[in-house]
């Protein structure tokens, strides 16, 4: 697809762009193609679209394992994208011989590398489960030179000095959820408690120098400033360098993530004029790790014109190479969701068994090549589809949140592209008035009629008790 683009640097130094998003190629008006002097020629795989009625497949040879310990959380976090799905049954320390053995029908090599990644629900929960699992795991692999990198997010307030130190010497990477001065939004702050909050620091003051420890942030309408979000964490830590992972717009998994996105075009409009503003100005110094590497990969894509016929998804989960599973063996679409619970396509999230390896498939996804609008959008590079497993109204407003976020990412690229332009209009037939209005600055824009909002009232109700760990069912919506 084909985009006309009207840049300027200042009113008087405007210019007109043409950006192929297929072969990923910008040129100016006289025909001048942007591009490295040498463009070495790189050995890539084309990505391989997959629907429900085309499912997505593995590969024996694995190289990333997430593995979902359960979904039980002692927090109940207003936009968790794991709050309204459904619990499967528990499983325990007393899963682990089976899941070891169940491993060997996968094959690993020392040479690919392997990553293992442990999830909730909140890990810690299941501590007296995480904990021999991983020394197993460690053991499985001790002849390896270099050995498995293991990573974990949560929400920290289950951290204890054991714990840290343990988490320390086994070599994990941590991601610590927290929304900085949103945190309100999400859930509880476990800041607020001092004990919990020096332990926590003690813990990020040790790991960061090893590039271990990343707050994990996520923005939404209520918490949209990258800045404001960076100066807390500054606050907090008192470390001008403190990295800061995720960094993306929430995906809409449910109803309470749509409140929380954005619903009006100008709230739209005037998120990208801020994250735009504050991503010009401050660049590395915001400390967003993830976005800025967005940005640096797109700008280096287009100098490269590196086509689309090679973007993957958003999350990795379409690699062949990459799987998630429970304790059971049971491989599912990803870590948010279980083998009980049905996709936004009305499949199930459930793909098979790792004792039936061969008829493992995914036909609860769908490859942004499957959807609509996908190839006709001018941020397909950074986006790469969003998320692959939604679908109905959850798709477009989560499609909505993520152009509006990677139009920003694409007008920083850009002018970090033609030396100082910065993009106003992005014209093509198949693109909405306000996404070819960068800024909302150009043209007159009507609000669409406001969805009909029913109040609802969410409950969500203590379930059990796991290791003298309360945690919450499944959340309810009464009307």
């Amino acid at each position: 697809m084909l985009f006309e683009i009207l840049a300027e640097r200042h009113s008087q130094d405007v210019k007109t762009f043409y950006y192929d998003n297929v072969n990923n190629t910008l040129k100016d008006s006289n025909n001048n193609v942007f591009e490295y002097p040498k463009i070495e020629k790189l050995n890539l795989k084309e990505s391989v679209p997959f629907s429900k009625n085309d499912p997505l497949k593995k590969s024996k040879n694995i190289t990333t394992i997430k593995i979902q310990l359960g979904l039980s959380c002692n927090y109940t976090c207003d936009y968790c994208s794991q709050r309204f799905v459904e619990r499967p049954p528990e499983t325990s320390k007393k899963d682990i011989d089976s899941f070891m053995a169940q491993l060997d029908n996968l094959n690993f090599d020392e040479q690919s590398g392997l990553r293992i990644e442990f999830w909730g629900g909140e890990p810690l929960v299941y501590w007296k489960t995480l904990k021999p699992l991983t020394e197993a795991l460690k053991e499985k692999f001790s002849e390896w030179k270099i050995s498995p990198h293991f990573s974990m997010v949560t929400n920290g307030t289950l951290l204890t000095r054991e714990i840290c130190s343990w988490l320390y010497y086994m070599n994990f990477g941590i991601g610590f959820s927290h929304d900085g001065p949103g945190q309100y939004v999400r859930g509880p702050d476990p800041f607020e408690d001092e004990e919990k909050k020096k332990i926590i620091l003690e813990f990020y003051k040790v790991m960061k120098p090893q590039n271990r420890f990343s707050f994990n942030t996520m923005i939404n309408k209520r918490n949209i400033s990258r800045k404001a979000i960076r100066d807390w964490f500054v606050n907090l830590t008192g470390d001008e360098d403190v990295p800061i992972g995720e960094g993306n717009f929430i995906d809409a998994y449910d109803e309470a993530a749509i409140d929380n996105s954005l619903q009006t075009l100008n709230e739209h409009f005037e998120y990208r004029k801020q994250a735009f503003q504050h991503l010009n100005q401050y660049g590395s110094k915001l400390n967003f790790g993830l976005t800025l590497q967005k940005i640096d990969n797109f700008t280096k894509g287009v100098l490269t014109h590196l086509e689309s016929k090679y973007v993957g998804q958003k999350c990795g989960m379409d690699d062949e190479h990459t799987i998630a599973i429970d304790l059971k063996g049971n491989v599912v679409t990803c870590q948010n969701v279980s083998i009980v619970e049905t996709s936004k396509n009305g499949e199930s999230h459930f793909g098979g068994n790792l004792n039936d390896y061969d008829n493992v498939e995914l036909k609860s996804v769908t490859h942004w090549k499957n959807r609509a609008n996908c190839g006709d959008c001018p941020v397909l590079h950074i986006c790469q589809g969003s998320c692959m497993y939604l679908d109905g109204k959850y798709w477009e407003i989560t499609c909505d949140n993520a152009y509006s976020d990677n139009i920003v990412n694409f007008a920083v690229a850009f002018k970090n592209i033609t030396n100082g332009y910065i993009p106003i209009t992005i014209k093509s037939e198949n693109l909405p008035l306000e996404r070819q209005d960068i800024w909302g600055t150009v043209y007159k824009h009507n609000e669409k009629p406001n969805r009909k909002i029913i109040p609802i009232k969410v409950i969500s109700e203590k379930l059990n008790v796991i290791d003298g760990i309360e945690v919450y069912s499944k959340s309810k919506v009464e009307v």
